[in-house]
């Protein structure tokens, strides 16, 4: 707006040009040090999100192992890999190892099947406490349970995503291959 224009439409403002670029590079300061602020805790945040290990999800993901490690021992279908000399007890050392995070290489498996674990472990923390999977994993009403948290997990849920990149070092497990939908 020309100078002229601007005195005969706002006639009783005085404007300072100097003090209007003070007060312009003032406040342009003050945004950037508090988007500045804004980044560096968003940052910690972000950073901070650690695995810490959810006991019942932990608990739960321990009944599947055992269950398909008997299966395995009766001669049945199996889904996990195991040791030939792999006992009940060793094999529970070792998830316990596993899930305390400062042993990423105390279950000798596949990284599949390590990511499947921690699946079966995400779906499990997500979970309400009330859930029958937490009482008999062959309750027909758990794997109802189960499939909508697995869903989710298949669907790319942000939660499993934050969840899974926070647990990958710690558990040692492989990249997160996120499907294209």
């Amino acid at each position: 707006m020309p100078l002229c224009l601007r005195t005969q439409i706002f006639p009783l403002i005085r404007v300072n040009p100097a003090s209007n670029r003070k007060k312009c590079r003032a406040l342009v300061r003050q945004k950037t040090k508090a988007l500045l602020v804004s980044l560096w805790f968003l940052g910690c945040e972000a950073h901070a999100q650690s695995f810490a290990v959810n006991t019942k999800a932990a608990r739960f993901v321990t009944d599947v192992v055992m269950n398909d490690f008997h299966t395995a021992q009766a001669g049945g279908g199996y889904v996990f890999s195991y040791d030939s000399h792999e006992t009940e007890a060793s094999l529970s050392n070792k998830l316990g190892r596993w899930f305390s995070g400062t042993d990423p290489q105390a279950l000798v498996m596949e990284a599949a099947e390590k990511q499947v674990l921690f699946g079966f472990y995400w779906a499990a923390s997500m979970m309400p406490a009330s859930s029958p999977c937490f009482h008999d994993i062959g309750d027909p009403a758990c794997g109802e349970d189960l499939s909508k948290w697995m869903a989710r997990e298949i669907d790319d849920d942000p939660r499993f995503i934050r969840a899974y990149e926070s647990a990958r070092k710690p558990l040692g497990l492989p990249p997160l291959e996120r499907t294209a939908h």
